[in-house]
């Protein structure tokens, strides 16, 4: 009994010093960036997040849906196309300028098109590097999708308002990164103090987002 009464103490403890951080991402002119991805790091002990370890993403009316997925080291994420006609899945490591790495180590599968009363076609892969991925399709060439494989487990993709709020952060020094599909280089690192009733940070970075354009042949642009 008495060792339970101080596991319980001990856990009360950690979990008062657990905190959220705000983090409001804004583009090289001072606006909201929509679909951000906040990493934070901390050396601080305490208990950590579990990852996110499965996802889904669906090929709907041109599109990869959700255009931006954040997961975990080790991640399983499943593709489906619920359009009826067939698209490709390419799968690969992204590097600056919105590229793949190295095209010749990219994953390929084709997923048929939707029929009528019948399951969508899918498909899993597990995801073990850390980083960006792009997601593309042969067939329709407009398409593009990311996926983060996060190394911290505080990673949050913001909203339209380009705000992501981390929980669970220990109190003390932590370390805020940010990825955009639209970066050209990686920026420095924000150095922030959690404190223990939460905090927020707002963070200009350099990049421009990239005006969407209408994809060739796409009827749902803009819905």
């Amino acid at each position: 009994m008495r060792a339970t009464f101080f596991s319980a103490v001990l856990m009360a403890a950690a979990a008062a010093q657990a905190a959220d951080l705000t983090v409001t991402v804004l583009d090289r002119n001072g606006k909201p960036l929509p679909d951000a991805v906040v990493l934070v790091d901390s050396s601080v002990q305490g208990a950590r997040p579990a990852p996110v370890l499965e996802a889904s993403i669906a090929q709907e009316k041109l599109r990869f849906v959700p255009a931006v997925t954040v997961v975990g080291l080790g991640a399983k994420v499943s593709f489906s196309n619920l359009d009826s006609w067939d698209h490709h899945v390419i799968l690969g490591v992204m590097g600056a300028g919105g590229v793949y790495v190295d095209p010749g180590q990219n994953t390929q599968f084709r997923l048929a098109g939707r029929v009528s009363g019948k399951p969508a076609a899918t498909d899993s892969k597990v995801l073990n590097q850390p980083g960006a991925y792009l997601l593309g399709c042969h067939i329709h060439g407009s398409m593009r999708g990311h996926i983060v494989v996060a190394d911290t487990p505080w990673a949050k993709l913001g909203g339209e308002d380009g705000k992501a709020v981390l929980q669970g952060l220990p109190e003390g020094p932590a370390r805020v990164r940010i990825w955009h599909a639209d970066q050209l280089v990686d920026g420095a690192p924000t150095t922030v103090q959690v404190a223990a009733n939460g905090s927020a940070v707002s963070i200009t970075t350099q990049i421009s987002p990239a005006r969407k354009k209408r994809p060739a042949g796409d009827p749902y642009f803009g819905g």
